[in-house]
């Protein structure tokens, strides 16, 4: 990414964008707006329709963002994001391409923030598609979602807000290149990362799924559970990481998701709305280890051939 500092009258313009000056330009032209758009409303930029997303910091963030920048010099919320994005697609994740970021500052503490990406057409919300979807194409879903996030702490990169309201459904991606034949759409990575700890975050991988489990479990299928845990424990053994130890991997997913229902009824304007998930989730480790074992043993990898005979 191409880091463009700017310095304005008031506060200093940070940009990050690899479209060139024209594109920092108008993306400082629209931070400065009086009202800009916010929360992912489409907008025109050089002609080409974006998605766009952010606004103002409250008091609270400015401070810890910028003691974060100063302490531990760390990126903003949004440049955070667009890097993340970059990070993934050059990886072949599905996730927006990013086309820049824009970080207003006053005094070395952020005030206002933007991110632009290029829209995902017929994306929809993950929740949405899996009522609607059939028993076989759920079951797609969650190997997918399992496979993918188990490559992602394969390459040591937290999500860091693994919610399903940050996750998108498309059809499966037609065009060569990030995404091909893939149908999830990863949103909202900024709090996570490769190597996210070194930048100050305590979250282990165990918390992605702590945090998908503690909003998911009351409408996820015990055969739902088995499909993403499967799969996600065969795409960290495929891709060199594998578990250790599958009730380990229960346990420490348990106590994060204990962590984060106690976040939530803390914090319940964090679920927008919406009622505060069951307190107990306790999937069936024996049961998950006999699948395991099953597909091992009809696997072709697995299939041991005959002695020579002699």
């Amino acid at each position: 990414m191409e880091m463009v500092p700017r310095r304005l009258l008031g506060p200093s313009a940070r940009v990050q964008t690899t479209l060139g000056d024209d594109v920092a330009r108008a993306l400082v032209e629209c931070s400065w707006a009086e009202n800009p758009p916010v929360h992912g409303p489409r907008a025109v930029l050089q002609g080409s329709e974006v998605v766009v997303e952010g606004g103002p910091l409250a008091g609270r963030a400015t401070i810890r963002h910028g003691l974060r920048r100063w302490l531990l010099l760390a990126p903003s919320p949004c440049e955070a994001e667009s890097r993340n994005l970059t990070w993934m697609r050059k990886r072949l994740f599905h996730v927006p391409e990013p086309l820049g970021a824009v970080t207003l500052s006053r005094l070395g503490f952020p005030t206002r923030e933007l991110l632009v990406t290029r829209p995902v057409e017929g994306a929809r919300p993950f929740v949405e598609t899996i009522a609607a979807a059939s028993p076989g194409r759920r079951r797609e879903l969650f190997t997918e979602f399992g496979r993918e996030v188990g490559r992602m702490h394969s390459l040591r990169f937290l999500h860091g807000d693994l919610v399903p309201d940050h996750v998108l459904v498309t059809p499966p991606c037609e065009d060569p290149g990030p995404g091909h034949g893939r149908s999830l759409v990863w949103l909202a990575t900024r709090r996570g990362g490769p190597t996210a700890w070194r930048r100050g975050h305590l979250r282990r991988v165990a918390d992605d799924l702590g945090a998908w489990f503690g909003r998911a479990a009351d409408w996820m299928a015990p055969s739902d559970v088995d499909a993403l845990l499967l799969a996600y424990v065969a795409s960290r053994a495929c891709h060199g990481r594998p578990v250790t130890g599958l009730g380990r991997l229960v346990a420490s997913i348990q106590r994060s998701r204990r962590r984060e229902m106690a976040r939530l009824e803390a914090r319940p304007d964090f679920v927008r709305g919406r009622a505060i998930p069951i307190a107990g989730w306790d999937p069936d480790v024996g049961r998950l280890r006999s699948l395991m074992e099953r597909e091992a043993s009809t696997s072709p990898r697995a299939v041991v051939p005959p002695p020579p005979v002699v």
